[in-house]
């Protein structure tokens, strides 16, 4: 349903912004021409990680992957923070066994629905991401960051080990014993260190990441979208086979592309030595 269909709403680069309800308004979802803007609502507990937040996310996630017109996403959170992590309130009536479950039925989805998405997701980290935020964050395929923002791995300092996926999520962007430093020291990773790092792909000003984060959306969503889709799908198989099964991989992913109009296009574009006007399909 959308909420603001008006033609006077424009976004900072002059794109008309759509808002659509989703089932629960602990989180925002619209759309600026291709490129879908989804923000955790929940500011007054620092969008921790409920289920009605997790539902809301894969609710959003289903609409930017069901939607062709949608082709690149921004995940940021509303108010001083990213997120805080699990809402320790979802957690206070639950046995060991039923925490366990809980974290496989919930987070294991959401991850899934984040990487498995044919279309780039770019984090505006907006202040901190911690617990299962900084798992979220990364997660998606691009962070920008300021410096006044940061991951917090906060899981040791409540007696926990990761969830979520952080540790697999940290450990193969960063390597074993850094992310292992990390987790276990428990202390905010500023913006500058996340860049440092290779955590974070842009370092701006707090008061431009998030027009940031929208413009680079919206350039990515000016690419081949099946190409686009492929090679994402190609760099996460490539995360854990190796080179030959990677090579078949790719050979088998590539008929989408043979097969796509953005083919024939940017060949055209190639030898008629112009830009490429891609449509998407």
């Amino acid at each position: 349903m959308i909420i603001n269909n008006n033609d006077d709403q424009t976004a900072s680069n002059g794109s008309i912004s759509d808002t659509i309800a989703l089932k629960t308004n602990a989180v925002l979802f619209s759309v600026e021409n291709e490129i879908a803007v989804v923000t955790l609502n929940r500011p007054k507990k620092y969008n921790a990680v409920n289920q009605e937040l997790i539902d809301g996310l894969n609710e959003a996630l289903t609409k930017v992957r069901e939607e062709d017109g949608i082709r690149a996403m921004v995940l940021t959170g509303a108010g001083r923070g990213f997120s805080s992590g699990a809402d320790l309130d979802s957690f206070g009536t639950l046995t060991p066994e039923e925490g366990c479950e809980h974290i496989k039925s919930t987070y294991l989805p959401l991850m899934r629905n984040i990487i498995s998405l044919k279309k780039p997701v770019i984090a505006a980290v907006n202040g901190t991401a911690a617990g299962v935020g900084a798992s979220i964050a990364l997660a998606c395929d691009f962070r920008v960051m300021a410096k006044q923002s940061a991951l917090l791995y906060a899981f040791i300092n409540i007696g926990l080990g990761p969830d979520g996926g952080a540790s697999w999520l940290l450990a193969r962007q960063i390597g074993y014993s850094k992310a292992l430093e990390i987790a276990l020291e428990g202390e905010k990773i500023t913006g500058k260190a996340c860049y440092k790092l290779g955590l974070a792909n842009k370092l701006v000003t707090k008061e431009a990441l998030f027009s940031e984060a929208k413009k680079w959306a919206h350039r990515i969503a000016k690419l081949p979208s099946v190409a686009v889709g492929i090679t994402k799908e190609n760099m996460v198989h490539a995360m854990d086979h190796d080179l030959y099964d990677n090579i078949g991989f790719e050979a088998e992913k590539q008929v989408a592309a043979f097969k796509s109009q953005d083919l024939v296009e940017g060949v055209s574009a190639f030898m008629q030595n112009r830009k490429p006007k891609f449509i998407g399909k």
